[in-house]
């Protein structure tokens, strides 16, 4: 398995892997326009035969002017289910949590729908915590989401 930068070519590849793990749904055109924003990070895991077995994406996202921070944000982080539990969405997160680090950021969040305990579980294995609750955040189920951040050790310069 390899962790490869997401091109236009597999963005079909991303929408049936959301659509696998019930993510919320993104459009083509969603893909499309994160891949072309500067700071996206998109990533695919691809297998031997390079195909995409999982994907992570995100964004950095830089401070405002109070404080200058830089941090990250997780929008959708997948497996295929046949490549589940082998630890692929371990690879997956490992790496966008160093590009994040080169980056200099200091923080990663992410939302995830309240019902979900398997990725729960996971983010807190990986030190993510619970910071609030977003009522109603998620249609098709209607569900609250949890909002989730992970502190990052930075070296100071």
């Amino acid at each position: 398995m390899r962790i490869k930068k997401v091109e236009t070519s597999n963005i079909a590849d991303l929408i049936r892997i959301g659509e696998n793990a019930n993510l919320s749904p993104w459009s083509a055109e969603s893909y499309l326009d994160e891949l072309k924003h500067p700071a996206s990070l998109m990533y695919r895991l691809a297998d031997d035969e390079n195909e995409t077995v999982g994907m992570v994406v995100g964004r950095i996202i830089e401070g405002g002017a109070v404080e200058a921070t830089v941090e990250a944000e997780i929008y959708n982080i997948a497996v295929i289910e046949s490549a589940q539990d082998r630890g692929f969405g371990q690879m997956l997160l490992d790496h966008f949590i160093e590009l994040v680090k080169k980056n200099k950021g200091v923080a990663i969040w992410l939302e995830v729908r309240e019902s979900n305990e398997r990725a729960i579980a996971f983010y807190k294995k990986n030190g993510f915590q619970k910071i609030q609750t977003r009522n109603h955040f998620y249609e098709n189920p209607r569900e609250h989401a949890l909002l989730m951040r992970l502190l990052l050790d930075v070296e100071k310069s």
